[in-house]
């Protein structure tokens, strides 16, 4: 059974089987992000910020309920490096390659949502979140939740232009140049 359910903070969750499935985006984050000195700096950082924080709340949607709006926020050219990447090493390409990889979840996952825990704005477009993923296998009903999970995205002309995923948060950092 699959119902949707309002928390008293207004985040939408999702009740499968008898398990709360996160579905939202905490707004102190985005609010952190944009405290600082250089408001021009901070106006940039917080529309990356929302730009990102938009197009995974689309992802969500879009393999939740089949909504397409998903693809309108990603660069014809975008490289995008799923979780499944650490498994067949294959990199998608353009809006149509990130589909067909949206089509081989859905038809492998009943539940496939991500869900942020923190943000960072790494300047230059780029944008680092840590989260986790919630799934429900459609076969067998194996539930994962991973809360490890680290996305690297960069973002040109108010689209995502490339997606790198993460399953050590440490391996992101380096990736950000963050860590040695």
């Amino acid at each position: 059974m699959d119902t949707r359910l309002q928390s008293s903070n207004g985040e939408n969750r999702r009740r499968h089987a008898g398990r709360d499935f996160h579905h939202g985006w905490s707004d102190s984050r985005l609010e952190a992000e944009v405290r600082g000195s250089d408001a021009i700096a901070a106006c940039t950082r917080a529309e990356n910020v929302e730009i990102a924080r938009r197009g995974f709340g689309a992802f969500n949607r879009t393999v939740a309920e089949g909504v397409d709006d998903f693809y309108e926020l990603l660069n014809a050219d975008v490289e995008w490096t799923p979780i499944t990447a650490l498994l067949d090493g294959r990199t998608y390409r353009g809006p149509e390659g990130v589909r067909e990889w949206v089509d081989e979840v859905e038809r492998d996952w009943a539940v496939y949502e991500i869900s942020w825990m923190e943000v960072r704005d790494l300047g230059g477009g780029r944008v680092l979140a840590f989260g986790v993923w919630d799934c429900l296998g459609r076969r067998g009903g194996v539930q994962l939740s991973f809360d490890q999970a680290a996305w690297l995205i960069e973002l040109r002309g108010g689209k995502m232009s490339r997606l790198q995923t993460f399953a050590d948060r440490n391996e992101a950092l380096e990736a950000a140049g963050l860590r040695k």
